[in-house]
């Protein structure tokens, strides 16, 4: 087999990079900073180490910029990947979370029980050997008689249908059930979205205030290198950069419990990581301007107000069962009858006394009747009606000490409402651009030798403080409108 030689060598020529007009240009500006430099700052200056060093890096990390600007491209795209609206979170959940899977389940069970009410009791069949000598095993010739027997039981007065409606009042409490969970899962679902939402946004106004600061000190650095400010303001500085820092770590450490409680309601594995979708603008969108007198008169189509009404109803048909139960049950029999020594006649027949009479068939029918009407029974059924009544009124009771309070909770949630959506509007039109400007003025006074260091760490403290506010009143803001969805569903505030 004849060898195969690369004439260009194991590692064949490769790169290039000084050939690119970024690297040409590059070259250009740190010739000019050098020259710069050389020419109006001192040999020793330490502006110049720094000019030289930035404009050096410029020049020789094109590849490696190329190569960063790549895989920053990447990972944004791989998160996007990830990242999950609430809508999508919900849609999950619907579909995996396991006791909504219960619930469905549970509903199923009892649609099987309603399809095995509505029929008849099994009838019954039995053998009877009738008068048989103790000194006889022979069963076909010896018995008197040897009796078939056959009977059913009906139910009369509409018995079945009503029990059968009372039956299908558990699938509709079931269905009750799953509407109740649904509305609580998509409203704790959206809470903890909104929280984890207010940490991130936390951490990020952490992050740009130590950027802020940091740009300070970079600035203060040169002023302290030059003799012309003290040692105590670089260290404040950097104590309330530190300050932020150890914020964020909090923050973080916070995040971590709310994506487990998340992925227990999606049904998710409990380490499974999660990415949260960028966009906050739904955040920022105010939500239905319902009224609370509105929400009220739809507090009938509350899943849990609903639930209490089928419990009312379930217990009427229950009542409506328990009357069907006074009518009497109908039961036929039919007997076949074979007699092996003949027919019976009298007590002096011959034939049956010395048991010379052929084989005969006869049969016979019987119809009875129960008498749930009767004095020693009656009391039963005059119970169970006086039973459900009180439950019906225990739930009627309840029912309306519900509402009040669901009332009650429905204002207190549009007082919480209103209230943060007038603070959103005030921080964002009023405080928020006052404080910056304060922060912004404090700043350059600083830089003129106006003010002392820590009255600009006063103020990026007071803005940064009057921006966490902001954010707080968006998040009770979306608060308020889960409290009012957990307690009317889903339909009167999306």
């Amino acid at each position: 087999m004849k060898k195969q030689y690369n004439v260009n060598g194991f590692i064949p020529a490769h790169g290039g990079y000084r050939g690119l007009i970024s690297f040409q240009k590059a070259e250009i500006i740190y010739d000019g900073t050098v020259y710069f430099c050389n020419r109006l700052f001192h040999k020793y200056d330490r502006t110049v180490s720094q000019m030289v060093q930035a404009a050096r890096s410029g020049k020789q990390n094109i590849f490696m910029l190329k190569l960063t600007l790549k895989i920053l491209l990447l990972l944004v795209f791989a998160e996007n990947l990830g990242a999950q609206s609430l809508d999508s979170l919900i849609k999950e959940a619907m579909k995996n979370n396991p006791m909504l899977m219960s619930l469905g389940t549970r509903v199923r069970s009892a649609e099987f029980r309603v399809s095995g009410i509505d029929v008849l009791p099994a009838p019954t069949i039995g053998l009877e050997l009738s008068n048989v000598p103790f000194n006889s095993l022979n069963y076909f010739s010896a018995p008197l008689s040897q009796n078939l027997t056959f009977s059913q039981m009906f139910h009369l007065g509409g018995k079945l249908e009503a029990m059968s409606n009372a039956e299908k009042m558990n699938v509709n409490l079931g269905q009750d059930n799953i509407d109740i969970y649904k509305v609580n899962l998509a409203a704790n679902i959206k809470m903890i979205y909104y929280n984890l939402w207010l940490l991130n946004e936390k951490i990020a106004l952490q992050k740009e205030n130590i950027l802020i600061l940091n740009n300070l000190l970079s600035t203060m650095q040169n002023l302290y290198e030059a003799n012309k400010l003290s040692q105590a303001d670089i260290l404040a500085l950097k104590s309330e950069i530190a300050t932020n820092e150890t914020q964020i770590i909090v923050l973080e450490n916070q995040i971590e419990p709310e994506k487990y409680k998340m992925n227990k309601l999606l049904g998710r594995n409990l380490g499974v990581e999660f990415v949260m979708n960028g966009d906050n603008k739904m955040m920022y969108e105010d939500g239905q301007k319902n009224d609370a007198n509105e929400i009220r008169e739809n507090l009938e189509h509350s899943p849990t107000i609903k639930k209490m009404n089928t419990m009312i109803e379930m217990n009427e048909k229950d009542m409506l069962a328990n009357d069907k139960d006074r009518a009497p049950d109908l039961m036929l029999q039919g007997m076949l009858m074979r007699m092996p020594q003949g027919m019976i006649v009298t007590a002096n027949n011959a034939t049956m006394s010395g048991g010379s009479g052929k084989a005969d068939y006869g049969y016979s029918l019987m119809a009875s009747v129960t008498l749930p009407f009767a004095p020693w029974s009656k009391n039963k059924y005059d119970a169970k009606e006086q039973e459900l009544e009180a439950n019906i009124q225990s739930i009627e009771s309840e029912k309306l000490d519900m509402q009040r309070e669901m009332i009650t909770a429905i204002r207190s949630a549009f007082a919480k409402k209103k209230t943060n959506e007038e603070l959103k509007e005030l921080y964002l039109t009023k405080l928020l651009p006052l404080y910056e400007q304060t922060r912004k003025s404090q700043i350059s006074q600083y830089q003129n030798n106006m003010t002392n260091i820590n009255s600009v760490i006063d103020a990026a403290r007071m803005f940064q403080m009057q921006k966490m506010n902001y954010i707080m009143a968006v998040a009770d803001y979306k608060m308020a409108e889960v409290e009012i969805e957990m307690m009317v569903g889903n339909g009167i505030t999306k």
